[in-house]
């Protein structure tokens, strides 16, 4: 079994990530995937989403695959990614966390020899105003797209005690015997963090793998520019002042490009390289220097970063070398499930496994409050109901074994991967994409800001159940609808899903998920 891990460098990396952690949930990406997130602005927003998402599917995993739990999912394919955190004491690894951190600071400008201090000026503007300087450009909120800036600041902290290398380097020496170790990066080609991050980090990996680990490879999915956003103020405005610009992405991402082709040249780092990019880019309304206001919603181009990084988990890497693959939409006004390319050799992987998860979210938020409070009046209506007795409800002791904290928990991942996808869909909508993959228009609600979360209802009841089940996803290649609210009734009336040591509620949670399937059972197709 391999040991695959995941690095998010960057905002744009983090988003990437999340997306990512919704398709491991799913099934999509192999059999265990352990993440870390690295940026210099310890406080960005789109990170902290990410970090969260992560502890959140921990908990939840924690304790719906406890072997000694009350309510255990058992092998039921929810969940059944082991995830993990790479350096749990500290979720994001922030290489300078002191916030009087400068490249002058870092690098001890004032102490050096005269000859290696006219290098760093030569290397890095000294400035006398914080629109051009680089040397005493403070470090707290980022590299605000120099990444040149964070190469040098990143590099200088590789070699020190720091969990997150000492994590990466246990990893890697897994690799000495035949355990095989896949390792990816993903960020941007444009911005700071993750253009600084990106190629240093790998090359470093690279340097530090252990003699003779040859069954260690590293892949890279790398963002091209995808999205823009509004201008911080008008020219000669202080808050413009070393901040990243959307008119300066493209001139940014031309010159890495340019550098990647001559550092992939001169020195192989990647095993497999994915570069991911948009027709037109999507605009985000607003500006932010970082920090929490920098919380971009979700985008499409993600989650086919995300399908890259499972195809690089999935895929047979030995003897892989001189491999260009294309990837493309249909039509450029439209995103359908035939354009997501799939990481295993299910060709339909996407819709059937992100579909299925979609589907059982919104059921969860339906029946997860009927079959979880034992002393509510309706749960004991539906006693005698042959679904609750099918399902084997009446079997737990909800007095001796309550479930409260793993109801919490898959509430709160529900929550989660539903607010992901309305934000995908509300912004590819917004960027007049015909969008194909699912609907959340009947109970998604926009956030008050453009950097706000999506609004997702608590629960779901009646008829706007019934419609948001039959309605989330949208139908596959064969154009065939799935399954209705009332087919999932029956399901759970007449069958129950394969025993793989479930216990407690985790009964239920197995039959929910196996019968949100995208198609019908095998019986009933014509």
């Amino acid at each position: 079994m391999a040991v695959n891990i995941l690095i998010g460098v960057g905002g744009t990396g983090a988003k990437v990530v999340e997306s990512t952690l919704h398709a491991a949930v799913a099934g999509l990406a192999g059999d265990n995937l352990t993440v870390g997130l690295v940026d210099q602005d310890g406080s960005n927003g789109n990170v902290g989403r990410t970090a969260q998402l992560l502890a959140t599917i921990v908990s939840a995993r924690a304790l719906w695959r406890s072997t000694g739990g009350a309510h255990v999912l058992g092998g039921s394919p929810l969940f059944a990614t082991d995830i993990q955190s790479l350096s749990p004491a500290e979720e994001v690894w922030i290489p300078h966390p002191d916030k009087a951190a400068s490249l002058a600071r870092i690098f001890d400008r004032e102490s050096m020899p005269t000859g290696e201090r006219q290098l760093f000026d030569g290397l890095f503007a000294q400035g006398t105003s914080a629109a051009d300087t680089e040397q005493d450009l403070p470090l707290d909120e980022g590299y605000r797209g120099r990444p040149h800036i964070g190469a040098a600041a990143m590099a200088s902290r590789i070699e020190d005690d720091i969990e997150f290398w000492d994590k990466l380097t246990t990893a890697l020496d897994a690799a000495r015997g035949a355990t095989e170790v896949r390792v990816l990066l993903v960020g941007s080609v444009f911005g700071g963090t993750g253009a600084a991050g990106f190629p240093t980090l790998a090359r470093l990996i690279r340097r530090r793998l252990p003699q003779g680990a040859s069954n260690v490879h590293i892949g890279g999915v790398l963002m091209l520019p995808y999205f823009d956003f509004d201008p911080p103020g008008r020219d000669g405005d202080a808050s413009r002042d070393n901040v990243a610009l959307s008119e300066e992405l493209v001139l940014q991402s031309k010159s890495a490009l340019k550098h990647y082709s001559d550092l992939l040249r001169d020195e192989p780092i990647f095993d497999q390289l994915y570069l991911v990019g948009w027709d037109r880019p999507f605009a985000l309304g607003y500006h932010s220097r970082g920090a929490n206001g920098q919380a971009n919603p979700p985008l499409a181009p993600e989650l086919f970063g995300a399908l890259a990084a499972c195809r690089f988990f999935n895929a047979d890497l030995k003897g892989v070398s001189g491999q260009v693959l294309a990837s493309a939409r249909t039509s450029a006004d439209a995103l359908t499930w035939s354009d997501l390319p799939s990481p295993d050799s299910d060709p339909d992987a996407p819709y059937h496994k992100l579909g299925q998860l979609l589907r059982f979210a919104v059921a969860w938020k339906h029946w997860g409050p009927l079959v979880s409070r034992p002393r509510s009046g309706l749960f004991k209506a539906f006693r005698t109901d042959p679904w609750y007795r099918r399902q084997r409800i009446d079997t737990i002791k909800f007095d001796a074994t309550p479930a409260e904290a793993e109801v919490a928990a898959l509430d709160a991942y529900c929550r989660w991967v539903l607010g992901w996808a309305g934000g995908i869909e509300l912004h590819a909508r917004r960027a007049r994409i015909n969008f194909g993959l699912w609907n959340t228009d009947a109970f998604i609600r926009p956030g008050e800001r453009p950097n706000l979360p999506v609004q997702v209802p608590r629960a779901f009841e009646g008829a706007d159940y019934d419609d948001a089940y039959g309605s989330i996803v949208m139908p596959g290649e064969t154009g065939e609808a799935p399954p209705t609210a009332a087919d999932l009734m029956g399901r759970l009336t007449n069958e129950t899903a394969p025993e793989v040591n479930q216990r407690g509620l985790g009964w239920f949670v197995s039959a929910l998920h196996a019968f949100a399937d995208v198609q019908p059972p095998a019986a009933t197709r014509t």
